[in-house]
């Protein structure tokens, strides 16, 4: 059952299941933060009501403190990623129009903490603004853009029917997207957030996240290939394992399945500009191609040269850059392929690289190499050369760390001449021990040419 498209609060929905004021709902490492504090933090964002505020904190339980505060309250919140340059925190917050800033970091002028002391007791009054809340695109060049949502788009996925004893891991940090769904599903069905600390590893997180009883993880499939290498992974008692926000192929499907085998397994297909869309629990990688005639969870699908459009059942979000045609569907920016009775992904239409003319998906490329059995997760990327445009550098995570590097490497230089066109094989193979990710929890995309 998905929540109504009304102007309830967040802290109103909380409210709404009568918890205890001991009931936690969210715990880090250092803090919890109780049931108990809703009634302070709505006071405390009452002293902004009606006011445009930018949000951006580091400590993520002090991020939702500041959510719950001002939904319902003031009239915009501003989302900001907490590593963004002080200059381009300064740009969009003259974009959306903002008058407060209130922030943890020291290097952005004229900054304020979150006002009101935490722990107040009292009746919880929420109010009723419909606060629009404003999130910034995770593209990884350039200023980030702006798209505003209306509450009805963050809470349009909440499942009511979860239970309130769930303990949800924290993964995204608030100010995404996908971290806004976390934190409604979390909190609007009386469950308790599990918030990492800042700088924890995902091994680290998966040692305390499983002392922690944690149940349900929503993450991208970067982030699950890392967790899979974890020793305390097998110590999650988890029920739900959700995937988003970079293509989840059969590989990670598949492992987690092997290594879960009592969770249930979805990956969802959402962005900032389109919001939550829809939900595939099958077990296999894209989504069935009958969707584009019947479409899916109130939402209309249609492939385009090549590329994904949705129509949602309503229009919930704003922003200039967001391509729309004439009857509402959105442009998505995702290459597709129809393959017989399934549609599956191959990867953004701005990210594709050239090799030699041939316009090559790195996504496809890296799904060949995940079905590797000895790869743990790998990426791929371009390096420029004037004679090709772009040639392709893969970097590979074994699952053995102590595996013969130039073995593995001829190994699988070998299964790519097997697998994939000349284009798209490698022309470098290296074997590393961690890939990075970026704030948003994906790998690092190089845009093509």
């Amino acid at each position: 059952m998905r929540a109504e498209a009304g102007i309830e609060p967040l802290a109103g929905a909380i409210a709404a299941h009568n918890l205890p004021d001991t009931h936690e709902l969210a715990r880090g490492p250092d803090a919890v933060l109780l049931r108990a504090h809703l009634p302070a933090l709505v006071a405390a964002g009452g002293a902004l009501a009606g006011r445009r505020v930018a949000l951006l904190f580091r400590d993520r339980l002090r991020y939702i403190e500041a959510i719950l505060a001002l939904d319902g309250q003031a009239e915009a919140m501003l989302l900001l990623a907490p590593d963004l340059p002080a200059g381009t925190v300064a740009t969009l917050t003259a974009l959306a129009g903002t008058d407060v800033l209130m922030s943890d970091r020291t290097d952005l002028p004229g900054a304020l903490p979150l006002p009101g002391a935490v722990g107040a007791s009292g009746a919880l009054v929420p109010r009723a603004r419909d606060t629009e809340w404003l999130l910034t695109t995770s593209g990884t060049t350039g200023v980030p853009k702006l798209v505003r949502h209306r509450r009805a788009s963050i809470l349009r996925s909440v499942k009511r029917g979860d239970s309130g004893d769930a303990h949800w891991a924290m993964t995204y940090d608030p100010s995404r997207f996908a971290g806004t769904q976390v934190l409604a599903q979390a909190l609007a069905t009386g469950a308790t957030l599990l918030v990492p600390g800042e700088g924890m590893s995902v091994a680290d997180a998966a040692a305390w996240l499983a002392e922690q009883g944690c149940s349900h993880i929503s993450a991208t499939p970067s982030w699950w290939r890392r967790l899979l290498m974890a020793p305390a992974a097998a110590h999650l008692p988890l029920c739900q394992i959700t995937l988003g926000g970079e293509i989840a192929d059969a590989a990670i499907l598949s492992a987690l399945a092997a290594r879960f085998p009592q969770a249930r397994i979805s990956h969802v297909y959402a962005s900032t500009e389109a919001g939550a869309a829809f939900s595939v629990r099958d077990g296999r990688p894209g989504f069935p191609a009958r969707w584009l005639d019947e479409g899916t969870s109130g939402v209309r699908l249609a492939v385009r040269d090549g590329v994904l459009w949705l129509r949602p059942e309503a229009t919930l979000t704003e922003g200039r850059h967001i391509e729309r045609d004439g009857d509402g569907f959105i442009r998505t920016g995702d290459r597709v392929s129809i393959e017989g009775e399934r549609v599956l992904f191959l990867g953004r239409e701005d990210s594709t690289l050239n090799v030699g003319g041939v316009k090559i998906e790195a996504e496809t490329v890296e799904a060949v190499v995940h079905a590797h059995p000895a790869v743990a997760q790998c990426h791929v990327s371009g390096r420029p050369s004037a004679l090709m445009g772009t040639l392709l550098e893969l970097r590979v995570v074994p699952h053995d760390a102590c595996a013969d590097a130039v073995a593995l490497k001829r190994e699988i230089a070998a299964w790519c001449r097997d697998r994939l066109p000349p284009a798209a094989r490698p022309a470098t193979v290296r074997i590393v021990s961690e890939i990075a990710t970026t704030g948003a929890g994906k790998l690092q995309r190089s845009i093509g040419s």
